[in-house]
């Protein structure tokens, strides 16, 4: 008897702007907001960020990176 292969369910990645992750965001990542907002410092306000990308970049801002 063979089995169905079940489809692999990707993550839906969630995008949001830098002020929705500043604000919303913080428990989400286990973060202060002052910590996400000194890690997309240099982002752009209108800019979506993936959250992958903010958790890099606040990996890196509270000192984790390389």
């Amino acid at each position: 008897m063979t089995r169905k292969k079940q489809p692999v369910k990707k993550r839906m990645e969630i995008e949001r702007s830098k002020r929705e992750w500043i604000d919303t965001g913080a428990a989400s990542l286990k973060a202060e907001r002052f910590e996400i907002a000194g890690a997309l410092f240099a982002e752009s306000d209108d800019k979506l960020l993936s959250e992958t990308v903010v958790r890099q970049k606040l990996k890196e801002y509270k000192g984790g990176g390389k």
